[in-house]
């Protein structure tokens, strides 16, 4: 019947001895709204796993609930970004299994301070430490797209969060989209590839078979707009048909449309398009500052 109570009793005998050791002066930690600055007393996170006596998770987790509170909905200056990336890095030292302190702290650090490289380093070193965690490579998607206008590194850090357990679905297609938009079609057709081989469910692979056809579709059409810009660098006009592109030894053959339709052309303009896609596959996602 004891047992509980001295087990807790210990552990908050325990804890109180860490945090003495820490070296916090508790008195900046007593406030309800704590200031951002005082999250400079922490010392290193190394320093923090040594002198935690094994509760390093509880530990964390107590200097976690403080450093939420400085967060709050206002924008950071700069210097205060740097306070917090500080000590979401010290907590995360101190736990490095801490998933929701990667997540949220990498949230702020591009929410309410426009610090994208450091969010994403926080992120990289969460991937690290958590490797079969799909969110945390996820959201170093999502910076490199949204914060960074780097297409190509968000539709790699997207692709590998779609190959870790529990991703869902649409990972996967947002990846191939992003491959897509990066104008490298081919890699998304090799990731839907091989996600549609390794997935069993029937319903899912019929939404990624026509993700699939979209992408080899789009990747048939550069390979034509390409063929006709070469065609037009040699004989200074466009070719009257697609076939044309085939006799001069610039194409090997016409790719085939695969949803059983053909590529339609309009010499007048150079667009190509496939008679069974109306719309060309293309992120939709707006770039922030776009309005600006």
């Amino acid at each position: 019947m004891m047992r509980r109570p001295l087990t807790l009793l210990a552990t908050g005998t325990v804890l109180a001895a860490s945090l003495v050791a820490l070296q916090i002066p508790l008195t900046h930690w007593v406030d309800s709204k704590p200031k951002l600055h005082q999250l400079t007393y922490l010392p290193s996170g190394d320093y923090l796993r040594m002198a935690s006596l094994g509760y390093r998770a509880l530990v964390a987790d107590l200097l976690w609930l403080q450093a939420i509170q400085v967060m709050g909905e206002r924008k950071l200056s700069a210097e205060e970004g740097h306070w917090l990336y500080d000590a979401v890095d010290r907590i995360t030292t101190l736990d490095p299994k801490f998933v929701r302190a990667y997540e949220a702290g990498s949230h702020a650090l591009c929410i309410l301070v426009v610090m994208p490289e450091e969010s994403n380093r926080l992120l990289e070193k969460g991937i690290q430490h958590n490797p079969q965690e799909w969110k945390l490579p996820f959201l170093l998607g999502i910076n490199y797209y949204f914060e960074l206008a780097d297409d190509e590194k968000a539709a790699e850090a997207m692709a590998k969060a779609a190959r870790l357990p529990g991703a869902p679905e649409g990972i996967a297609r947002l990846a191939a989209k992003l491959f897509v938009s990066a104008r490298s079609p081919q890699q998304a057709v090799e990731l839907l590839a091989k996600v549609y081989e390794e997935t069993s469910d029937e319903n899912v692979r019929k939404m990624l078979e026509v993700r699939l056809k979209e992408s080899l579709v789009e990747r048939d059409i550069q390979i034509l707009e390409q063929a006709i810009s070469r065609y037009q660098a040699k004989y200074m006009r466009r070719p009257e048909r697609l076939e044309n592109l085939v006799e001069p030894g610039l194409l090997q053959e016409l790719p085939r449309e695969p949803f059983g339709g053909h590529y339609l052309y309009e010499p007048a303009t150079g667009a190509v398009r496939s008679s069974e896609v109306a719309e060309r596959m293309r992120i939709a996602a707006r770039r922030r500052g776009q309005y600006q």
